[in-house]
């Protein structure tokens, strides 16, 4: 979509010429817009999966077990 072409669906739609073609068509164009953004973004972009959640293979401590009392862990 050209730049002269976004001026004369911006006229129409202000002229209050909006209608069902129309808003297909802005769908369409939003659909290529995004895809072409995420392209260009590579890793960038959040759902990458480049930056999937990373699993540990031990799990850490707990920390509750971590800021336990000195003292209350002798006496066991």
């Amino acid at each position: 979509m050209t730049k002269n072409d976004r001026s004369l669906l911006k006229q129409m739609i202000e002229a209050g010429r909006f209608n069902f073609d129309i808003y297909e068509l802005l769908v369409e164009q939003n659909a290529i817009n995004a895809k072409e953004s995420i392209k260009k973004m590579g890793e960038k972009w959040c759902c990458h999966p480049a930056n999937k959640v990373k699993r540990l293979e031990m799990p850490l401590p707990i920390l509750s077990d971590m800021r336990a009392s000195k003292i209350l862990k002798t006496r066991k």
